[in-house]
C-alpha cells in the first residue's frame, strides 16, 4: 500500500532508542523507506553531533526519541542546536505500535521501529519545542519539591509507626498534626520517644521546649500532655533504645527537609513571578501558590494544545469512552496522562470545592447524581480545565461574573 505522500514532510527520518551510555540511532530515508545507517552511538557530544549532521546534511530531517527526559536530553539538545526538529513518541504509544512488529526486541530494532512510526505516523508525534530555560527551571524545581513532600511524608508514616510499635499512648500526642509543628519534631529528636523523655524528666523538658523558637508559653502544657501520655505505659518494649535512635533520626531528617523545602519553595515563588501566567492561574478559586507553578510548569506554553479537549486529554481529566459490541457509553480510567499536572488540577479542584460557592454548587450537584468524590473532583477538575485553557489563551483573570458557568 502506498503510504500518504503528506505525511512524509522529511527527507530523512533519525530514531533514536535512547540509553544511558550508549544510544542505537537508526535512519530511514522516506522517498524510497530504504534505511541509510543503523548504528551504535555513544552518550557523548560530539559523537551525537556527527551522526545528526550525517543525516541532517543529507536533507531535512526529523529527530525521534521515546525519552526525552534525563537519558535523551542531550540528543534533543544537539538536534535544537544543529537546527533539527525533534519529535518525540510516548513510551506507552511506543509499545503499542510496536507490538504489530514481528522482529525481536533489541536495540536496533528498536530504533528502526522509532523511525518507522515517524515516518509513517508523524502527525501521531509531540513536537520538542524550543525549551524555555526558566520554564524548565521551574519544572526541575516543582518536581524536586514534590520529591522532598513525598519523602517527608514517608518518614513521617514510618515514625509514627515505630513510635505506635513502643509507645501507642505516647504516638497519639504526636499526632498528624502535632509533626507539623517544628517543636514537636525538635523533641523527637533530641529525645527520641518514651525512654529518653522520661530519663530526661519532666523539669529538663519544660526547659528544652522554652528554648525553641515560637513555644509562646507552651512548656508546661506540652510537657504535660507528653508525660501524661508516658504515665499509661509501665512496660517497655524490646530493642526500645534502637528503636529510639532511629526516631531521632527521622525527626532529624524531617526538620532538615522542611528547611530545604522552604528555601525551594523561595526559589520556586521567585521563578514563578516571572511568568505573566502566574497572575492568571493563582486568581483561581483553589489553584494558590503551591499549585500554580506545578500547573504551569506541567502546561508549558498553551500554544502547544489546540483546544481545551486535548489539554484535559493531556493531564487525564478527561474520561475516554469505550464502545465495543453491546457495551456502549462505558468510561474508562484514561492510562496515559500527565498524573503530576493530573494530580495539581484534582487538588485544587477539592480545595476550590471547599471553598468556592460556585466549584462547590458543581461538585455538590455531581454527588447527587449518584458519582462517588472521587468522580466528582474529577468532573470538576474537567470543568475548570475548560476556563484554565480560555484564561491561558486570552491572557484574562479570573471573573466570577465571567466565568460562573465555567467555573
Amino acid at each position: 500500500m502506498a503510504l500518504d505522500q503528506r505525511l512524509l514532510a522529511y527527507d530523512y527520518y533519525l530514531g533514536f532508542d535512547v540509553g544511558k551510555f550508549f544510544h542505537h540511532a537508526c535512519a530511514i530515508r522516506s522517498s524510497d523507506q530504504k534505511i541509510v545507517f543503523s548504528r551504535r552511538v555513544a552518550q557523548d557530544e560530539q559523537a551525537l553531533r556527527e551522526i545528526i549532521s550525517e543525516a541532517a546534511f543529507k536533507g531535512s530531517t526529523l529527530v525521534s526519541v521515546d525519552q526525552k527526559g534525563a537519558l535523551g536530553s542531550l540528543v534533543i539538545a544537539i538536534a535544537k542546536d544543529l537546527g533539527v526538529d525533534v519529535g518525540f513518541i510516548p513510551p506507552y504509544d511506543f509499545k503499542q505500535y510496536s507490538d504489530a512488529y514481528a522482529e525481536a526486541k533489541t536495540d536496533a530494532v528498536d530504533a528502526y521501529v522509532i523511525a518507522d512510526i515517524s515516518m509513517r505516523m508523524t502527525h501521531r508525534l509531540y513536537p520538542v519545542g524550543d525549551t524555555d530555560e526558566r520554564l524548565y527551571a521551574l519544572k526541575v524545581l516543582t518536581t524536586h519539591r514534590s520529591a522532598l513532600v513525598a519523602e517527608s511524608t514517608r518518614d513521617k508514616n514510618r515514625l509514627h509507626d515505630l513510635l505506635t510499635k513502643t509507645h501507642p499512648a505516647l504516638e497519639r500526642v504526636f499526632d498528624k498534626s502535632a509533626l507539623d509543628s517544628s517543636i514537636y519534631l525538635r523533641i523527637l529528636e533530641q529525645y527520641g520517644g518514651s525512654e529518653g523523655l522520661s530519663r530526661a524528666g519532666r523539669k529538663r523538658l519544660e526547659a528544652f521546649i522554652a528554648k525553641q523558637p515560637y513555644a509562646g508559653g507552651k512548656a508546661e502544657s506540652i510537657a504535660e500532655k507528653i508525660f501524661s501520655a508516658i504515665d499509661k505505659q509501665t512496660f517497655t518494649v524490646a530493642a526500645v533504645d534502637v528503636t529510639e535512635s532511629i526516631i531521632r533520626s527521622l525527626a532529624g531528617n524531617l526538620l532538615c527537609r522542611r528547611v530545604e523545602i522552604s528555601a525551594l519553595e523561595e526559589q520556586i515563588a521567585a521563578y514563578y513571578a516571572l511568568f505573566p501566567e502566574s497572575a492568571i492561574l493563582s486568581s483561581i478559586p483553589g489553584v494558590g501558590d503551591t499549585l500554580g507553578p506545578v500547573i504551569l510548569a506541567e502546561i508549558g506554553n498553551i500554544d502547544r494544545f489546540g483546544s481545551a479537549a486535548e489539554l484535559a486529554a493531556y493531564a487525564g481529566v478527561g474520561p475516554s469512552k469505550k464502545q465495543s459490541g453491546v457495551s456502549r457509553g462505558t468510561s474508562v480510567k484514561k492510562k496515559r496522562c500527565n498524573r503530576a499536572l493530573k494530580n495539581a488540577l484534582c487538588t485544587a479542584a477539592q480545595c476550590a470545592a471547599r471553598s468556592h460557592d460556585l466549584s462547590a454548587a458543581y461538585y455538590d450537584r455531581k454527588r447527587a447524581e449518584g458519582k462517588s468524590h472521587k468522580q466528582s473532583v474529577l468532573a470538576l477538575a474537567r470543568r475548570r480545565t475548560d476556563m484554565i485553557f480560555a484564561m491561558l489563551v486570552t491572557g484574562s483573570l479570573y471573573d466570577q461574573a465571567i466565568n460562573a458557568k465555567k467555573l
